[in-house]
């Protein structure tokens, strides 16, 4: 059965949370008021993104500007060509947003990978959210990593192994739906109060190592 691999972005492909670092820098921190109610289910993804760009009052330099201070994992771009040799789709699904996902994937020649988002406006010194990828039934997230994966999964009649990557709480959805999954960070906190199984990782070399072990990759 050949591989599938799907991969979050803000933590786990990225060494920060891109996101949360830019809401948090530009509006001095106000955005930790309301993640609390984020993490409980109290707001949903959506009305936590809207209401964290309406904390922003930033040009669009100042963002890229911020944005170019933070990394990738080094080990992430070996990965990818070891997916890309072995004929392995790899998609990033992210509840974060296009511009900054773009932006970094630009500056370290990664912008043929595949990615869906949710999608930024920056104008007049602001950040406006719109949600272009439509939800079946999940209500909770921006868009629902767990659909596009079944979706894919059904597409493929059932041909491929879905791997997926995380590390946090936007993660819940894919969770449930991936055979593989790899998780660190608030994503095993949840995992283990959901009795869903995972594999530890730090970095994309601990997946690479894993799956060449498995005989799921080839170098």
């Amino acid at each position: 059965m050949k591989l599938a691999v799907f991969s979050d972005f803000d933590g786990t492909i990225s060494t920060q949370d891109v996101g949360y670092s830019v809401f948090h820098h530009f509006s001095k921190g106000k955005n930790d008021e309301i993640l609390p109610d984020w993490i409980s289910g109290k707001m949903t993804t959506r009305d936590c993104l809207i209401a964290e760009a309406e904390m922003v009052n930033a040009s669009s330099q100042e963002l890229y500007s911020f944005i170019d201070k933070m990394d990738i994992d080094p080990t992430f771009p070996e990965f990818v060509k070891l997916c890309n040799s072995n004929q392995i789709p790899l998609s990033i699904l992210s509840d974060g947003l296009d511009f900054y996902i773009k932006h970094l994937l630009v500056k370290h020649n990664l912008s043929h990978i595949n990615f869906v988002t949710n999608k930024a406006i920056l104008k007049d010194n602001k950040i406006r959210v719109e949600f272009p990828h439509d939800n079946i039934e999940c209500k909770s997230c921006g868009i629902c990593k767990g659909e596009i994966i079944n979706r894919f999964r059904q597409k493929q009649n059932g041909e491929n192994k879905i791997v997926y990557i995380g590390d946090g709480y936007s993660d819940a959805c894919a969770a449930k739906e991936a055979d593989i999954l790899f998780a660190k960070k608030d994503l095993v906190v949840y995992c283990t109060n959901n009795n869903i199984d995972y594999i530890s990782y730090d970095n994309f070399g601990d997946v690479q190592s894993y799956l060449i072990k498995h005989g799921l990759l080839e170098t």
